[in-house]
């Protein structure tokens, strides 16, 4: 039984800063959960609380049926993951993956049992006689994981583990940790795993759900795909998706023809039916208007808006399109390369409404999914 429960879980310091705010979460057994947020929004605090790193200063933290505030880590049933290794330099990778089991007095031969297996799923075995400093950093990631692995923890914790990683070899790390947790459960012995990034990819990617978290607080809990098409709020919606979500500022109104629409500028975008009688709760309201760059077209003809092309970001297959709408700068992906876009050039565009976001102006929540 390897299940999570944070409770109220609050983090204050002695000089009084309140970094973790009223932290509730359930975390699933054999559960895969990204906690994902931008530098300093405590992520890492958290984590740190669960591993028994970091005191609680009030609230509950259970893992399985043990409430464990106060127990010591070594007792917790966890095992943890570094951004830095923290391998031990004089030692081989074999004699580092078996040190813990070693000062926990496990028998010899489960010892180099459990080394043997770890090193073969890591791919690591031809490495087992070489010390840290004679391996790449992508080989010392894997025997942390390694060391990690053999104690057959219930939780596995990750701090940002593949933040010193090159671009391929986080790719390579984050498919060889999601492996490990479909290859644990497959097993029989499912391991839940709590991985905290401030790497969206990475948490769109790996995470069965993930939790934003800003400023200490919870933002949203929820599927990588709700997170991405169902952003409860502003701040949710700006973060995750790569590039961001285009905000315009405007206002609510009801027009002439009796439909809702967002008024920006004197612009005019109407709202689609299924969003009429929501939106009316809302008229007269300042709102934020959030298009996803794949929702911007650059091919709208006689019937689109003029927006300033200010960039070009040829990316292969795709191009991103920084634009300047009414002061406002946007980013649109365009995928048609038939269409010629140049820098400094005047462009219509057009909205595609029907995957619109309204953020109310005073609260920033979505206001087409109700709040609990």
């Amino acid at each position: 039984m390897a299940q999570v429960k944070l409770q109220n879980i609050n983090k204050i310091y002695k000089n009084g800063y309140h970094a973790v705010h009223d932290f509730c979460l359930d975390i699933k057994d054999g559960e895969f959960m990204v906690l994902v947020g931008p530098s300093g929004c405590a992520k890492s605090t958290t984590l740190r609380m669960i591993a028994g790193l970091e005191s609680i200063s009030s609230g509950d933290l259970h893992i399985g049926d043990k409430h464990c505030n106060d127990v010591l880590p070594k007792d917790r049933g966890i095992a943890m993951v570094f951004q830095n290794y923290a391998l031990y330099p004089h030692m081989t990778v074999r004699e580092n993956l078996a040190f813990g089991l070693e000062t926990r007095k496990k028998p010899k031969d489960e010892i180099e049992r459990r080394v043997s297996e770890a090193a073969e799923i890591l791919e690591i075995s031809e490495l087992l006689d070489r010390k840290p400093g004679q391996m790449s950093g992508g080989q010392c990631q894997r025997v942390a994981l390694g060391r990690a692995m053999v104690r057959k923890p219930e939780v596995f914790l990750f701090d940002e583990p593949l933040s010193n990683l090159d671009a391929k070899l986080r790719v390579s790390m984050r498919m060889r940790i999601s492996r490990l947790h479909d290859e644990l459960k497959q097993s029989g012995r499912p391991a839940t795993m709590i991985y905290v990034t401030h790497d969206q990819v990475e948490a769109l990617t790996m995470g069965d759900r993930i939790c934003v978290l800003n400023r200490g607080a919870i933002m949203q809990v929820d599927t990588p795909m709700n997170l991405y098409h169902k952003p409860v709020n502003k701040f949710v919606a700006e973060f995750i998706g790569s590039p961001t979500m285009n905000m315009l500022e405007g206002k609510l109104i009801k027009t002439d023809a009796n439909k809702m629409a967002v008024d920006i500028n004197g612009h005019i975008f109407e709202l689609p039916e299924e969003k009429q009688v929501t939106a009316e709760q809302y008229n007269n309201h300042g709102v934020f208007l959030g298009l996803r760059p794949e929702h911007i077209s650059m091919e709208a003809g006689e019937n689109g808006y003029d927006a300033n092309i200010t960039e070009v970001e040829e990316m292969g297959s795709e191009s991103f399109v920084y634009l300047d709408f009414e002061g406002k700068q946007m980013i649109c992906k365009h995928v048609n390369p038939d269409v010629s876009l140049c820098k400094q050039s005047v462009h219509r565009i057009s909205f595609n409404m029907d995957k619109c976001h309204i953020f109310d102006k005073s609260t920033e929540e979505n206001i087409f999914i109700p709040t609990e």
